[in-house]
């Protein structure tokens, strides 16, 4: 995942075509089969469907962040970005993973089935 996040990171702070191939060709030469594929899933706008809410999101980002969620509520409409807020407001994890993209996909693929049965049963 950290060389994904890498990638996202390297194409959205630059705007010059050639540093954009560059860090695409070092990319797909590193990562492993199943992570070029779902990458080129994502890029070209076809990931997985949201296991969970935006409203979920942001109520869980609040109580993650201490705060109220009127405050994250506000935050979130200066910043204008969800995902954004959401990284400002919460506490920075001194836990860190190896996990690879495919298996933080997976087990999003997975949290969507175990909602729709949650949601099944609260019916």
């Amino acid at each position: 995942m950290k060389k994904f996040a890498d990638l996202i990171k390297i194409l959205d702070s630059t705007n010059k075509t050639n540093d954009k191939v560059a860090a695409l060709t070092s990319y797909f030469q590193n990562a492993s089969d199943p992570d070029k594929v779902w990458t080129i899933a994502i890029l070209s706008h076809r990931r997985p469907p949201r296991p969970v809410t935006t409203t979920l999101l942001r109520s869980w980002a609040a109580e993650l962040a201490n705060i109220p969620l009127w405050l994250f509520e506000e935050s979130y409409h200066i910043v204008g970005d969800l995902a954004e807020t959401i990284a400002l407001v919460i506490p920075v994890s001194k836990r860190s993973t190896e996990k690879s993209l495919t298996q933080f996909l997976n087990q999003m693929i997975a949290l969507k089935k175990k909602m729709k049965m949650i949601k099944k049963h609260m019916c």
